[in-house]
C-alpha cells in the first residue's frame, strides 16, 4: 500500500481545501441573508464532491471520471430537493437549491485540479446571488423571489 504522504499528496490537500473554502464563501452569501443551506451545508457539499471526483482520479479510473461527477450532480440534485418546499402558491428554496448545486460544480472543478475555474464558478455564483438579489428588488421581478 502507498504510503499516504507521496510527492502529489500536496496537490490533492489543496484541491480539497480550495473546495471547502470556495463553498463556504458561497455558504457564507446564503447564511447572512439567512437562507437554509447556507456555510455548513455548501462547505460540506463543495468538499464532498471533490473529494468523490478525486477518488476517480487517485485510482487512475480516468474513464469514470465523467460518471462520477454525473452522479454527483444526481446526488446533490436530491439533496437540494430537501430546501424546496411550497407555501401556497409560492415555491420556495429554488435560489438556495441552485446555489448549492454549484456548490457540487465548484468542488468538482477544484477536486479535478482545475483551480482557476473553480475560482472563477465561486465567483460567479456570488455575484449572481449578490447583484441579481439587488436587481430583482429594483426591477420587481420579485413576484418569484426566495
Amino acid at each position: 500500500m502507498d504510503s499516504v504522504l507521496y510527492p502529489g499528496t500536496l496537490n490533492e490537500v489543496l484541491n480539497l481545501v480550495l473546495a471547502l473554502v470556495l463553498g463556504a464563501a458561497i455558504g457564507a452569501e446564503r447564511q447572512f441573508r439567512m437562507h437554509p443551506a447556507g456555510l455548513h451545508t455548501n462547505s460540506l457539499v463543495s468538499l464532498g464532491s471533490a473529494a468523490f471526483v478525486m477518488v476517480s482520479v487517485l485510482t487512475h479510473q480516468q474513464a469514470d471520471m465523467t460518471r462520477v461527477a454525473a452522479q454527483v450532480v444526481s446526488g446533490v440534485g436530491f439533496l437540494c430537493a430537501g430546501v424546496i418546499w411550497h407555501e401556497g402558491v409560492t415555491v420556495r428554496g429554488l435560489n438556495t437549491a441552485a446555489t448549492v448545486w454549484c456548490s457540487a460544480a465548484v468542488g468538482v472543478l477544484a477536486g479535478l485540479g482545475f483551480r482557476s475555474m473553480a475560482v472563477i464558478m465561486a465567483l460567479t455564483v456570488l455575484a449572481a446571488n449578490i447583484v441579481l438579489h439587488y436587481l430583482e428588488r429594483i426591477t420587481s421581478f420579485s413576484k418569484w423571489h426566495e
